[in-house]
């Protein structure tokens, strides 16, 4: 073989790599805009007993935030209910301010052991003695709809399957161009594909907040202490052990985008190199288990698993469509080249499908010229992750606070702006 004809399968090798997460992409965000099935809200509206529901706030110095929230969940409680707050590790007033606000407090101080997985192990721990019907985690920064506890709760507790709500970071307007990309890629993410998989009748991915599990589930799985991304992977345990995810679009939780550049970078730090890693680690379990067990569920999960985040798969692109032109140029296969202009073109009409049906209010159009300074800026998360992983949990600053008054702007929301919106209505 020669150099040349070496060169040509490699560089086909990785068009077709390239091409199988972008096909992914694209199937999950058209499927998106298909009609919805509105039975689950009303089989939910209708359950004969509402369950006993515990609502657990992992809250590590969230002092400017807890007391919006708690607000924001009290409404939503049945008397035989809890809130029940786990402050941990906490260095300022997050205890005594969720005491007031009427919640149930428990401490947890362990330096060596920190983060949200921790904490989540602890306060399903504070349940054990009496334990709930399901158990509803929230952030502390976050604030869900008026009725999306009830909603949560009643289809976790009908089904017997961990549920997602909507999680979406856009509790305020975006201050700026590069802030409407960051909420366009959110919704990409916490809304678009997985309302896709949803029509497509395949699992999501649990995000962390607005997760509500049956307690029988949480008797099996716990998350995973040290995990960066513990919400991911305790959905994917609880997939092998036969509970996949379901999402529900019909009940929404919203929260800010981090207010500073330096916060912007830890966060997306965290998220997308433990993504990256438990996608390396998990995919190829979860791949092993769709084909022994024949499941569909498993499979979509699999595949969803290796889509990188997308400003990565957008750069790992553009490398490899600059690599296969030029060496096209000097004598290479044309054909590398014609896939990943394909990819390309369906990429790009993609998104433009996903704007259109479901972003065009919260992201103007023009905003999405900033996209490359938004590559730019994440560029240093990947390069990171070649020499200098995070391997710890790290808590997002909190400077804004919107008050406590202030309803989340998603209530009344409908799913998308465009063609989506006559199939999904939150009520």
């Amino acid at each position: 073989m020669t150099a040349m004809e070496m060169l040509n399968w490699i560089l086909l090798a990785a068009a077709l790599a390239a091409m199988l997460p972008i096909a992914a992409f694209c199937v999950e965000s058209l499927a998106a805009l298909r009609p919805g099935d509105k039975r689950p809200r009303e089989l939910d509206c209708c359950s004969s007993r509402r369950p006993r529901t515990a609502v657990l706030i992992p809250a590590h110095d969230e002092q400017l935030v807890i007391e919006r929230t708690l607000r924001s969940i009290i409404p939503s409680l049945r008397p035989n209910d809890r809130l029940l707050v786990v402050a941990d590790n906490c260095t300022d007033r997050t205890a005594e301010l969720a005491r007031r606000a009427g919640a149930e407090v428990v401490e947890r101080n362990d330096p060596l052991r920190r983060g949200k997985g921790y904490a989540l192990q602890f306060a399903f721990h504070c349940l054990t003695a009496d334990p709930p019907d399901v158990a509803v985690v929230i952030d502390a920064d976050t604030l869900p709809e008026p009725a999306a506890l009830e909603i949560v709760s009643r289809r976790a507790f009908r089904t017997g399957r961990p549920v997602q709500a909507r999680n979406l970071t856009d509790l305020r307007r975006a201050k700026g161009p590069i802030e409407a990309v960051s909420i366009f890629a959110n919704r990409l993410t916490n809304l678009v594909r997985p309302l896709g998989l949803t029509r497509l009748g395949a699992p999501c991915r649990l995000t962390g907040t607005g997760m509500a599990f049956p307690w029988a589930i949480l008797e099996e799985s716990r998350p995973a202490g040290g995990n960066l991304v513990e919400d991911m992977q305790l959905g994917i345990d609880m997939a092998l052990r036969g509970h996949v995810p379901l999402y529900c679009p019909e009940a929404g939780v919203s929260s800010e985008m981090p207010d500073s550049r330096r916060a912007f970078a830890s966060q997306r730090t965290r998220w997308e190199q433990g993504h990256l890693r438990t996608a390396l680690r998990e995919s190829p379990r979860l791949f092993y288990a769709a084909l022994r067990n024949r499941s569909w569920p498993l499979m979509a999960m699999a595949v969803d698993l290796c889509i990188p985040p997308l400003t990565l798969l957008t750069m790992l692109w553009s490398v490899l469509a600059l690599a296969s032109c030029a060496a096209w140029r000097y004598g290479a296969s044309w054909l590398p080249t014609a896939l990943l202009a394909a990819g390309g073109v369906a990429f790009v009409f993609a998104l433009a499908a996903a704007w259109a049906g479901f972003c065009r209010r919260q992201v103007p159009l023009k905003a999405l010229a900033a996209a490359p300074l938004y590559m730019l800026r994440k560029a240093p998360i990947y390069v990171r992750l070649l020499y200098r992983r995070q391997n710890v949990w790290v808590r997002t600053e909190r400077k804004a606070v919107i008050p406590a008054s202030a309803a989340p702007p998603n209530a009344g929301y409908t799913l998308s702006d465009g063609i989506a919106n006559r199939h999904c209505r939150n009520e």
